[in-house]
């Protein structure tokens, strides 16, 4: 086998396969290595800043058995400029872990794809690759590596709450908070007493646009006057979503639904979908029915639909907010892995890195102290 670092954005096209040869062939595919997702982060992203591709095929004779996409861009840290690797999606992509074939054993193509990146580290500093699934081949690969040991860090950084489903409806809502069912149910009789609640999915291209420009402006009402205003006010993050949403329709990915109320919208959800697992990625409410908690009635269709449909998980992705655990999920837990080599560079980055996040485990250890030592002392 041979391992080849290619640095134009075009060659992903030539070597990623098509959405069903993707997920039938190759180890925990998920919507985020979708050709055309990556396609469409790229275009929203080196449109912000200056990256460059580097990505690492992996090939056995004439045929790809492993894809590793990656950019390279320059931080300042410490003082000092770092060429950094991270995988391509970063971001506003989850799950991200190179795509491996399943004929092959993915021990031994990520050990060529790592001795190519050594081979060639006069090329980059170190590499941050963000949010790995802590139970992923790629993460178990990276804990068990004494010879590299030295080079890595990780830590965990956000919990991803999935619920499975089954066909037995009443199975699955036995997995709810009780209490926060009943809520749910409460609110949908409270409002469906003077109009009609439709649940609905956008089914073909001419909808999404439109549907995607109530989502913006929803959003934005939804967000303005906080702290942390949407990011759909900018003309560039609402043409990513639009052009991510047309190419993942184009694969049989995308999952757009929406809540109405008398024929007025009051929840968009900007989903995927991989026939098996229900991705739960943005949503925006109408803020003048907030009083029924709407997002919690649109989930509620949504995982009755997914139910109807055959779905096996609905993923609620990154995020601990509190409404998730309510809906009996389980909690997976995704990492950052920081990985530097043996030049000079790398040496200082790594120390200074250490230094850094043992400063922080400290700070957090003694607040921690602090915190018990006045529970105690109130007692």
């Amino acid at each position: 086998m041979e391992v080849l670092i290619h640095k134009e954005i075009d060659t992903l096209e030539l070597i990623i396969p098509v959405w069903k040869t993707l997920r039938e062939e190759f180890h925990e595919i998920t919507v985020f290595q979708d050709i055309n997702w990556i396609k469409s982060w790229w275009v929203y992203k080196s449109s912000q800043s200056n990256i460059i591709p580097y990505i690492i095929e992996i090939k056995d004779k004439n045929h790809t058995v492993g894809i590793i996409p990656l950019y390279c861009s320059t931080i300042r840290f410490v003082l000092m400029d770092f060429r950094v690797l991270k995988p391509i999606g970063s971001e506003i992509s989850d799950y991200l872990i190179p795509i491996l074939s399943k004929n092959y054993s993915h021990e031994v193509l990520l050990k060529l794809a790592l001795d190519k990146l050594y081979e060639d580290k006069n090329s980059w500093d170190y590499i941050e690759w963000v949010d790995v699934p802590g139970d992923s081949l790629f993460a178990k690969f990276l804990n068990g590596q004494p010879p590299i040991s030295k080079y890595v860090s990780s830590y965990r950084t956000v919990v991803c709450p999935f619920l499975r489903l089954s066909e037995n409806i009443e199975e699955v809502k036995n997995q709810f908070n009780k209490n926060f069912l009943k809520g749910i149910l409460y609110n949908i009789r409270r409002i469906s007493r003077n109009g009609i609640l439709q649940y609905s999915k956008v089914k073909t291209e001419e909808e999404i646009e439109p549907m995607l420009n109530t989502f913006f402006v929803l959003h934005c009402k939804r967000w303005e006057n906080t702290s942390t205003p949407s990011r759909f006010r900018n003309k560039e993050d609402r043409e990513q979503i639009i052009q991510a949403a047309k190419t993942l329709f184009y694969s049989n990915l995308l999952y757009l639904a929406y809540l109405s109320y008398n024929d007025e919208i009051i929840v968009v959800h900007f989903g995927m979908t991989d026939g098996q697992k229900n991705y739960l990625y943005l949503h925006a409410i109408n803020n003048i029915y907030r009083h029924f908690s709407p997002g919690n009635i649109f989930v509620y269709n949504l995982i009755l639909d997914a139910c109807k449909d055959g779905y096996e998980i609905v993923d609620f992705l990154r995020g601990d907010e509190d409404y998730k655990q309510k809906w009996g999920t389980i909690n997976r837990y995704n990492f950052t892995y920081i990985i530097t080599n043996q030049s000079i560079k790398s040496f200082l980055f790594r120390k200074g890195y250490q230094l850094i996040h043992l400063e922080s485990n400290w700070s957090n250890n003694l607040k921690h102290l602090i915190k018990r030592l006045n529970l105690r002392s109130v007692q």
